[in-house]
């Protein structure tokens, strides 16, 4: 990272509530290690997202609500100065250009030096689309239209690519051996999510990209493509 800068924010676009756990140990060490503030833009309200284990332990009127009740108190945890939720449909995200601006206003009030977005080659549909819109927003914050109510251009210095549940081809590791702990507890929080399962996948994963940087005491890693 390019971190000689005097204003440190970043800025994470995901499509649910529980995405950030895919960069949650990069972000709390750009926090204690060299300031960074972090912000976040979640697209979707989340209402479907619930494990099999919990499914039928929560009427489903009360999912959204206890989504976000989980987004609340994880953005907490993670230090997110500043949450936007724009409360489209689960596993129904679709592309539009008013939403496109929405996160171009975003992205060019906040000034990040660094966002995290979703991959290209992720599996997940709303994944795909989040992508989609954070890319062009990013491309139109830089570029683009000049319109007064977006604010005034804005190019993103760093811009990350997150692992998701497929492996990525990554141009970037980042050792989070020591936030480890707390990007599980991180993941804990979202009760109607965090499995034992899926707390040992995203561990597991951790493990295999710390290996990768094949330093004697970093245990843990996550992973990231570049975006230009």
């Amino acid at each position: 990272f390019n971190l000689i800068m005097k204003q440190r924010n970043l800025l994470i676009i995901s499509a649910h509530a529980d995405d950030h756990v895919a960069c949650a140990g990069t972000v709390f060490k750009l926090r204690k290690k060299f300031g960074f503030i972090p912000f976040e833009i979640v697209l979707t309200n989340s209402e479907l997202g619930q494990n099999f284990k919990v499914k039928s332990e929560i009427p489903a009127p009360s999912v959204a609500k206890t989504r976000a009740n989980e987004l609340s108190s994880a953005s907490k945890f993670l230090g997110i100065k500043e949450l936007f939720t724009l409360n489209q449909p689960d596993l129904g995200l679709v592309y539009s250009r008013e939403m496109m601006f929405q996160v171009v206003k975003i992205i060019r009030e906040i000034r990040p030096q660094i966002v995290f977005i979703h991959n290209l080659y992720d599996a997940h549909p709303d994944h795909k689309v989040a992508f989609e819109i954070g890319l062009n927003a990013l491309k139109i914050a830089a570029t683009g239209v000049k319109k007064q109510t977006l604010g005034s251009p804005f190019r993103v210095p760093q811009v990350l690519c997150c692992e998701g549940m497929l492996p990525i081809k990554s141009q970037i590791l980042v050792d989070v051996t020591e936030f480890m702990d707390q990007k599980l507890r991180l993941f804990r929080l979202y009760v109607s999510q965090a499995n034992s399962k899926a707390v040992s996948f995203e561990k597991g994963l951790a493990v295999v990209r710390g290996y990768h940087l094949r330093k004697q005491d970093s245990l843990f890693a996550e992973a990231f493509s570049l975006q230009e």
